[in-house]
């Protein structure tokens, strides 16, 4: 409602009414609002008026605005007019006050000249430091172990050229290994998101990606560093024994993945001074779509973050640039790629930003991905070619599908895959989007012995193994798990770290194989590696498969008050022991070859994605 008009409304009917109108006084009375007193970048201040009921309009209000530090006073508005600037007062400003509210807005520039990620430094004593930065083999009696203290080296090819493996997920994504305990890390990078690249596609994903990997590979040492250990007080005192007060070990996604910060340095000697925070790095650079919050980086992070983010908008770096991302792809393919010529033409189709079109039958589905190869069925010794669709969008696409998908190429464990899948229900796109030719045809397993699934490892494709397999571990004992005698299952300790152990939040399982019935490994290469896919629950005879030795037979040690309290009398009653028999099955599996992260490790692998695939034959004991 319009104050003025109002009044002289109700004045008027008066006047009509009762007739004792006797004159139509203005009101000018003022009073003014700062708007953005809440303001992080700037403060106002110092008002030479102070609001009450002697404020008029006419008068002139002046006031002083202070910015933050990294910060200059873009402009300042009083009822959306231009506050003059005084030449006689620095940082003072003026406006002539008019009647009723004046509101008051400040807004900030951050200096683009700044170098938020060289000013941010690694915020712990020096005491702590000089024992991070020491030879593992010199922690004997305090070795920090980054799952209880929260901060931990890395392996690094310079650190340890042999042992070191890091894997490049993409811009916020990395494996890494620890180097006092040796366990591997799988890294979710705190405060930031960055554009797509594996499951979806997203400009400046890929070049997010490449710019992880080029500053990682070079880096001589790399520490993570917890968010609650970087929130620690000032002046607290390092304990490398929990006394109960501080909670330091990383917190983890629903991906299991550890959530941290990440600090790396070029320098063979380093002080705390050269070590660079890469979240922060990937956000000046303007790789990340936002920051998190104050609550939950902690004043000082989110500050740095908060100019780092707005420092790239103000320099135009990358996503805020307003440019062609170099490596995503923008234009769709007009031509459908044989999955034989994607085998034999890998180097050159799998740039990670071409995007493909590939036609397949879909062999088998696991919760949003799927495989698909390039025949219903095939005989026995005839060429065959599959890849595995990776996706996390919900399509209606089910086995004996003939489908249409288009993604760009890569390589997972040493499988090919496809990957940034688009689905739209409607109004698709058959350039992109999946499309879903027809429906209903029938998938027959390809027939193969075992020395033929052995030589002629059909990667992706679906096959039926013709003799009975037989699983086995090298040990069931719960707290020594080797890769070669099986992992996984949500009755299992996570095997990395047995110093600090964890339930598995999964029950994907790895296991090993081969025909005959050999109680220990057969050779490295008659032996297979077996994957339960981690939404199934394999069941024989009411045996539930909850642990990798469902399949090869063994003891299993469980807790239901936590992993970290086996063993420990105090907990005795709620632990007990699971025996599982040891199994002869009947399988029909995706074929595969494995390569692990490292490089290092080789294997033949057959992964089952459907519970009718894997049938009991009878039980060893």
């Amino acid at each position: 409602m319009n104050y003025k008009r109002s009044i002289g409304l109700v004045l008027v009917l008066g006047s009509i009414s009762f007739g004792i109108l006797s004159c139509n006084k203005k009101d000018d009375s003022a009073r003014y609002v700062d708007l953005t007193k809440n303001s992080i970048y700037g403060k106002i201040s110092d008002f030479n008026l102070q609001n009450g009921n002697d404020l008029k309009a006419g008068q002139m209000l002046e006031f002083k605005v202070t910015p933050s530090a990294d910060f200059s006073v873009k402009e300042v508005r009083v009822n959306n007019k231009l506050a003059t600037q005084m030449t006689d007062k620095a940082g003072f400003y003026c406006f002539k006050l008019e009647a009723g509210r004046n509101d008051i807005v400040a807004s900030y520039s951050v200096d683009k000249s700044k170098d938020f990620v060289s000013d941010f430094k690694l915020n712990i004593d020096d005491e702590l430091f000089t024992h991070l930065m020491k030879d593992p083999d010199k922690q004997t009696e305090k070795k920090l172990d980054f799952r209880k203290h929260g901060i931990e080296q890395m392996m690094t090819k310079y650190t340890d050229e042999k042992k070191y493996f890091i894997n490049y997920v993409d811009g916020d994504t990395t494996h890494v290994q620890t180097r006092n305990l040796g366990y591997t890390v799988k890294i979710r990078y705190l405060g930031i998101d960055t554009p797509e690249s594996t499951s979806e596609l997203e400009e400046w994903g890929k070049s997010a990606s490449i710019y992880n990997k080029d500053h990682l590979s070079k880096a001589k040492h790399i520490i993570l560093q917890s968010q609650a250990s970087s929130m620690l007080q000032e002046g607290h005192k390092f304990s490398y024994v929990d006394d109960g007060t501080h909670d330091l070990g990383a917190t983890t996604d629903g991906n299991q993945r550890n959530l941290a910060y990440v600090w790396y340095t070029e320098e063979a000697n380093p002080t705390k001074d050269d070590f660079k925070c890469l979240n922060l790095e990937m956000v000046y650079q303007g790789f990340s779509n936002g920051i998190d919050s104050m609550s939950h980086l902690g004043e000082n992070f989110y500050r740095y973050f908060d100019k780092a983010n707005l420092s790239a908008e103000a320099n135009k770096r990358h996503r805020y640039s307003g440019e062609i991302d170099p490596n995503y792809c923008y234009k769709n393919p007009d031509y459908v790629t044989p999955l034989s010529r994607v085998y034999n033409a890998i180097d050159s189709l799998m740039d990670g930003k071409s995007l493909i079109k590939i036609e397949g039958y879909v062999s088998r589905k696991m919760k949003t991905a799927f495989y698909i190869q390039d025949k219903a069925s095939y005989t026995a010794g005839e060429e065959a070619y599959g890849i595995y669709v990776f996706t996390y969008a919900q399509t209606p696409i089910k086995e004996g599908d003939k489908v249409s998908v288009v993604g760009v190429l890569s390589q997972y464990g040493g499988s090919l895959q496809l990957q940034g899948i688009s689905y739209k229900e409607f109004n698709s796109d058959p350039s992109r989007d999946v499309q879903i030719i027809s429906s209903g045809t029938a998938i027959v397993p390809m027939e193969v012995n075992y020395k033929t699934f052995l030589d002629k490892q059909y990667n992706n494709v679906l096959v039926h193994v013709s003799e009975p397999l037989y699983f086995y571990n090298k040990t069931s004992t719960y707290q020594s798990v080797t890769s070669d005698s099986g992992e996984g299952g949500t009755e299992e300790v996570n095997k990395y770290n047995t110093n600090y152990k964890f339930y598995n939040t999964n029950n994907k399982i790895i296991s090993y194989a081969s025909v005959g019935k050999a109680s220990t490994s057969p050779k490295e290469d008659e032996e297979a590696r077996v994957v339960q896919s981690e939404e199934l629950m394999l069941d024989y005879n009411g045996e539930k498969a909850r642990s990798y030795k469902w399949f090869g037979g063994g003891d299993c040690v469980y807790n239901s008050a936590g992993a970290d309290k086996i063993g420990v009398p105090e907990y005795k009653d709620t632990e007990y022991t699971v025996h599982y028999t040891r199994k002869q099955i009947d399988l029909t599996a995706i074929s595969q070859k494995y390569v692990s992260s490292s490089g290092k490790t080789t294997k033949h692998t057959l992964v089952i994605s459907s519970a009718r695939d894997c049938k009991v034959l009878g039980i060893i004991e």
